[in-house]
């Protein structure tokens, strides 16, 4: 049996940040990648000479001095990653029937632009402003946290979390501001976690709009320079890494982890084991739900889920430039009622006025993804799972004609939308692939083919989601399941999975973590019902 300091399980970048952060430690390291390449949500594919990325879009935070370029620069990757900053005059463009606005750069200048575009909300806008502001900086003092002073000087914040941390973002608005089309404006940027107001934690909304406030940023080549400078270096520090290695089972010994064994029947041995797999499939599967409290198993059982996603990627000789586009994203809504909008999605249907997301990489990073003079258009909206599950079991690449023929009927329902943006891109195809919550499910195993892992409601959040330890002595969890979604916030969870797995065990923080981990008992046998 091979033998590792620290085995990770999954190669997105949540586990590919822990892996590197215990490789530059001088830990031995093996990630064990389930599919065909790394990267998870990082890794891109090619048509024809054309480069797609499926999950970097853009990204918040990641201008020298701030948090995502920290991390970053601890991690010594900023001699093969850089990022080039998208117009801080206008990145994310929220289009309504009767209203437009783009974000930009800088908390104050945007409250300035829509304080313009609704004077009569002046007040409100500012203090709300004010609030994301505040909620920023206390979200990122508590993960500075090192010892119980720290604790008590961030503790005069705490009643605001407090008072917000079950709000929806609806209910945090109806403190601030009425106007219906100012308040769809603000949810603009709920695209990014996939709920409507009603349903998205405030705290975490708040938490989007602070991220992409600070500036947004697009990595240099893609997802595929972000996937191989992570690759590069891990190989530099001695990394093992395994493709097509699918892991089975999490082993464990008198309560601590000792390794794990693969699909394929082999063995490795470490003491720590990092995954950045789904906590169900982590904990459920992986680690088995017989050594879970009953607490951790119900936990496990009522976890719900994001909506996947209809992705069309097409690669064009149309000029986007030429019908005004330009490096910002577009967010469409064919109303401002956005509850309204995701509603068919989170009742498990497809159909209604699809809002949807457009972006042109080959605009934000002119030179790659594309032959010269060509270039990549990306349009995306959420999708539920249900109408697809049929199709589940059938081979990859190889399902039937039905499947086919409603993923063409569906591309051709955002293409047409589309043109309203990009007129003629229909008639000016070279490369057009559909993908569905089918393909997030074969190529990522996101359950039920969510986007972002679990629900960002108010309940699944902080503690309500999983954290970086795990059930068993040696476990730890990284990735959108541990923390939340996004890029910046896998990284995080990813070196804090590292950072609490080599980590003194006497320290202040191993100290809480224990505290926090769900309960090792033995479970309490399940009552028979009735």
């Amino acid at each position: 049996m091979e033998r590792y300091d620290v085995i990770t399980i999954g190669s997105g970048i949540g586990g590919l940040t822990a892996a590197l952060t215990c490789a530059r430690q001088g830990r031995s390291v093996l990630v064990l990648e389930a599919k065909k390449q790394f990267g998870g949500f990082c890794n891109p594919f090619a048509r024809k000479k054309f480069w797609f990325d499926t999950g970097i879009h853009y990204v918040g935070e990641a201008g020298p001095g701030q948090p995502l370029h920290r991390h970053f620069e601890r991690l010594g990757l900023l001699d093969e990653l850089q990022f080039r900053e998208l117009d801080p005059n206008g990145f994310d463009r929220y289009v309504f029937p009767n209203y437009e606005v783009a974000m930009c750069k800088g908390i104050d200048a945007y409250c300035e632009r829509l304080t313009r575009d609704f004077p009569h909300e002046a007040r409100g806008l500012r203090r709300f402003f004010d609030l994301v502001t505040e909620v920023a900086q206390t979200l990122g003092a508590l993960t500075k946290i090192s010892g119980p002073l720290d604790a008590l000087r961030l503790a005069p914040r705490f009643p605001t979390l407090i008072k917000y941390h079950r709000a929806t973002f609806s209910r945090i608005l109806d403190d601030f501001v009425r106007d219906p089309t100012l308040r769809a404006a603000l949810a603009g940027p709920g695209g990014d976690i996939g709920l409507p107001p009603s349903q998205a934690s405030g705290l975490v909304m708040i938490g989007v709009l602070a991220h992409f406030l600070g500036g947004a940023y697009f990595p240099v080549g893609g997802t595929k320079g972000v996937r191989d400078a992570y690759v590069k270096l891990l190989e530099a520090h001695g990394a093992t890494l395994k493709r097509n290695s699918p892991v089975a089972k999490i082993l464990t010994r008198s309560g601590h982890v000792v390794g794990v064994r693969t699909v394929a029947g082999d063995e490795f041995e470490a003491p720590i084991v990092i995954s950045n797999a789904s906590a169900v499939t982590t904990l459920g599967t992986l680690l088995g739900s017989e050594k879970l409290s009953r607490r951790t198993r119900n936990k496990v059982a009522r976890s719900t889920y994001s909506l996947g996603s209809i992705c069309v990627f097409v690669g064009t000789d149309l000029q986007p430039q030429e019908a005004g586009l330009s490096d910002a994203n577009v967010w469409h809504y064919p109303s401002i009622d956005i509850d309204a909008l995701y509603q068919p999605a989170l009742d498990g249907r497809l159909g209604g006025d699809l809002p949807f997301f457009m972006t042109v990489p080959t605009l934000k990073d002119p030179g790659t993804h594309a032959p010269a003079g060509k270039h990549t258009v990306e349009l995306i909206t959420f999708a539920p799972y249900a109408p697809f599950e049929r199709w589940a079991d059938q081979p990859t690449l190889k399902r039937d004609a039905a499947y086919k023929a409603l993923k063409q009927q569906l591309g051709e329902r955002l293409l047409e939308r589309a043109e309203r943006y990009l007129p003629g891109l229909r008639q000016h195809i070279e490369v057009l692939e559909v993908a569905t919550p089918l393909t997030n499910r074969s190529y990522v195993d996101a359950p039920a083919g969510s986007i972002y892992g679990m629900d960002h409601t108010p309940a699944q959040i902080g503690l309500g989601r999983f954290g970086a330890s795990g059930p068993v002595d040696g476990l730890y969890l990284c990735g959108a399941d541990a923390m939340g979604a996004g890029i910046a916030t896998c990284v995080a969870s990813g070196q804090m999975a590292a950072n609490a797995a080599l980590r003194p065990k006497g320290s202040f923080v191993a100290t809480v973590r224990r505290f926090l981990r769900p309960s090792m008992r033995k479970p309490a046998p399940l009552q028979p019902a009735g």
